[in-house]
């Protein structure tokens, strides 16, 4: 009977044997020709009872079970460990892809492997204060305080990260210059495929973390199409394409448009950025602020506000509450002729 350190990923390729965890004391599962069965020991003659069968019962769902049967509360609080408790969070349904990948980067920050009960206040204080950039270390605390919210009650009497307070954030109003603007163009080309992202992202004024999560199967001859649960809001979105935008997406195929390394979607941000700061002689502005761009540039030529939140996929402004409502127009033609506007006022800038 090996003893290894039990993961979702792992459970799925175990070959025919048993399996204790390395971390959960009397907690394993058995890999039969048919079926997995999770299993936990009881007493000092370790009866084996079985708690459910793999893939029915989720790993996390085991553990629960185990703990809760097996083991008592305070031993179990004591003895799960913060990356554990993580896994678990992290494994609940009811993420959306883009807020999952969002939340996963920003945990990456803490990287404790002592039990989650020893966690304490002065660890996260120090462990944000490690996180370089304000706004960063502002979205490390909004979402370690949402995981350890969730431990409580689950593993813990109280959170460590109460009473540590949010740095003040200035609200941001960068808009790149033209000439800031050709600047970074013209440096995209040294930055392969980053580069291609970050084009897009001028031109079409989405979040990067949609075009960045872009696969071939969300585009048209001549849009683009963000299903709901990769949305912000959670509303669907379609994007018009000009042929020079869709030029930049590369051949259609049944993978990720920006891939990473591992085939997965684009995640490189920080770096490749730092990259073209340094390439294009420019600072203070983040991907986002192109966003910002993009509509202040619609304004400038006197495109409609309300078709610019349609091409944003905002939901408050002109047409928020009783007009949201009854007004369903989709106002696609004047999208397009506002993106093929501003793209005409892009590349007369930058070329």
């Amino acid at each position: 009977m090996a003893k290894i350190p039990l993961t979702d990923l792992g459970v799925q390729r175990l070959p025919p044997g048993t399996y204790f965890d390395a971390k959960t004391p009397a907690f394993g599962i058995r890999v039969g020709k048919n079926r997995k069965t999770w299993i936990a020991t009881k007493g000092k003659d370790r009866k084996v009872i079985t708690l459910g069968h793999y893939p029915t019962i989720s790993l996390f769902d085991a553990r629960r079970k185990a703990y809760s049967a097996f083991i008592a509360p305070e031993q179990a609080k004591a003895t799960i460990a913060f990356p554990d408790a993580k896994e678990a969070f992290l494994a609940q349904g009811k993420w959306r892809p883009a807020s999952k990948r969002a939340i996963e980067s920003s945990l990456r920050h803490f990287i404790w492997t002592k039990p989650l009960s020893k966690l304490t206040f002065e660890d996260i204080e120090s462990a944000l204060a490690a996180i370089p950039g304000r706004s960063a270390r502002a979205h490390a605390l909004k979402d370690i305080r949402a995981f350890l919210n969730w431990t409580v009650p689950r593993y813990l009497p109280v959170s460590p990260a109460v009473g540590i307070r949010m740095e003040a954030q200035p609200s941001r109003n960068r808009v790149l210059t033209d000439q800031e603007l050709k600047a970074v163009w013209q440096a995209t080309g040294e930055c392969g495929r980053f580069g291609d992202l970050v084009k897009v992202l001028i031109l079409t004024g989405q979040r990067r973390g949609e075009i960045g999560g872009l696969h071939g199967s969300m585009i048209d001859r001549d849009r683009l199409y963000f299903p709901p649960n990769l949305t912000k809001n959670g509303r669907e979105h379609w994007v018009p394409l000009t042929d020079y935008s869709r030029s930049l997406l590369g051949e259609k195929t049944n993978r990720f448009v920006f891939p990473n390394e591992n085939g997965d979607h684009f995640s490189a941000y920080a770096f490749n950025h730092a990259k073209l700061l340094k390439l294009s002689d420019t600072t203070g502005w983040t991907l986002h602020d192109l966003r910002r761009t993009f509509a202040t540039g619609l304004a400038a030529r006197a495109v409609p506000i309300h078709v610019t939140e349609k091409l944003l996929n905002h939901v408050s402004g002109s047409l928020s509450g009783v007009a949201a409502i009854y007004n369903r127009h989709s106002y696609w033609d004047e999208q397009v002729a506002a993106v093929k506007v501003w793209e005409e006022r892009v590349l007369s800038i930058c070329r």
